[in-house]
């Protein structure tokens, strides 16, 4: 605390619109719309090249025909299987960078696929099927730069491995004719680049503002974390994986203790000195990745915690009051830092219940938290949790609603906890 009073508050280490994490999903976005298109591409590739092969049926052999028919056929159908489940994947940099490589490694593949016709059907000296070859090749390559424009090097790797064949073959040919269109490829293509980087300049832009848009909408901007329609939505989410899962789902309810006389008594400013002291606590809590803290109106927050139980619970609140009480120790007594109360509540999701019921039940035990002194916590014996997670039997309702706990003074006393909490399987 500096000497006015006022809350040193750590700048986060990670925003959620970082530009590299933006990066990363608008990349990931792009890959997607590729990846989500193999289809697609499967069918222009057998179409295109079955429209070859029956084109130069009776100039070209039919066995080299065939052949590279068969190799097309397969390779495009093992794509198709490969890349249409990779949307789904996290888009994580790992993650990520593995995709773009198999996106160049089979863009490069099917362009050399196509170049190879160049040199495998070429037939020397006759125009109407030199400029038929080149007409499916130059086709094939500018209808791709619609979907391979979404990706930096992609639409690069495929004009290099089709066009340079074609263009030494063409090179090779007499009459003005075959020349002229020799030298009208490259003048056709080289715009056709241009648009590409165009193209995906502009849907990386867009998509880098819809998400940040995206995140402000969900980010409490005082505090740099989660704000209650993103609570509300992960609660939804984790609520339906405990459906299916079976584990159980805590839910910590907190409200700073007297935080209306601390703004009438000291301003504004300090009352939003604290807010982010109090979020910095929360966050540094949510020590696993499922963990989300939020804050949800006011002075209120949450802390939700997948596949934690009541051990667990009670272990993260102690963790929050320990480093509530180091923060308070470390500040100028200028004014004291506030304390804070709780409720707690662990269940197992299922049909019969609800998310907004955990929510309820969680908010009633912060009540009689601070019904009975304030500077506590109470655990709210929840209907859809067992004994082995409530401590108690369960119950249609809290009745009494909650066991409240004076939370201690100083939380140096308590011993330290591993992780986030007693999480179920471990320590």
């Amino acid at each position: 605390m500096a000497a006015d009073g006022q809350i040193v508050q750590d700048t986060p280490t990670s925003q959620p619109d970082s530009e590299v994490e933006l990066e990363v999903l608008a990349r990931a976005e792009h890959l997607r719309v590729i990846f989500g298109n193999s289809l697609s591409v499967l069918l222009a590739n057998l179409s295109a090249g079955a429209t070859l092969v029956a084109g130069l049926w009776s100039t070209v052999p039919h066995e080299r025909l065939l052949a590279w028919l068969a190799v097309l056929a397969p390779f495009h159908g093992a794509r198709w299987i490969v890349t249409r489940w990779l949307p789904r994947m996290p888009p994580n940099v790992a993650a990520l960078r593995q995709q773009e490589i198999l996106l160049l490694a089979v863009t490069a593949l099917s362009g050399l696929l196509w170049g190879s016709a160049a040199i495998l059907f070429y037939v020397p000296h006759d125009p109407a099927a030199i400029l038929f070859l080149a007409l499916i090749l130059v086709a094939m390559a500018a209808a791709s730069m619609a979907l391979l424009a979404f990706h930096r090097f992609a639409y690069p790797a495929c004009l290099a491995t089709v066009l340079i064949p074609l263009g030494v073959q063409l090179a090779s040919e007499e009459g003005s004719t075959i020349m002229a269109v020799a030298l009208l490829i490259p003048a056709y293509f080289s715009l056709l680049f241009i648009l590409s980087r165009q193209i995906y300049r502009f849907t990386y832009e867009a998509i880098v503002t819809a998400l940040t848009r995206e995140r402000h909408a969900l980010v409490d901007h005082l505090t740099a974390i989660p704000n209650r329609r993103a609570f509300e939505e992960f609660l939804a989410r984790e609520w339906s994986r405990g459906v299916r899962t079976k584990r159980p789902l805590t839910l910590i309810v907190a409200d700073i203790d007297d935080f209306k006389g601390y703004n009438d008594g000291h301003g504004h400013a300090v009352g939003d000195a604290i807010l982010r002291a109090v979020a910095s606590l929360f966050r540094q809590a949510a020590r696993r990745g499922t963990d989300l803290p939020a804050r949800i109106g006011g002075d209120e927050f949450v802390l939700l915690a997948p596949e934690t139980d009541r051990r667990g619970a009670s272990t993260i609140v102690l963790n929050i009051e320990r480093s509530r009480d180091r923060l308070a120790q470390n500040t100028y007594k200028v004014w004291p830092f506030p304390t804070l109360s709780f409720g707690r509540c662990t269940v197992i999701p299922s049909d019969a219940g609800s998310a907004f019921e955990l929510f309820e039940e969680a908010d009633a035990a912060l009540y009689e938290a601070k019904g009975a002194g304030r500077n506590r916590a109470a655990d709210c014996t929840a209907k859809r949790a067992p004994a082995s997670y409530s401590g108690v039997s369960a119950t249609p309702s809290c009745s009494p609603p909650c066991l409240a706990e004076s939370l201690p003074q100083h939380a140096e006393s308590l011993p330290d906890s591993v992780g986030s909490g007693a999480l179920l399987g471990g320590p």
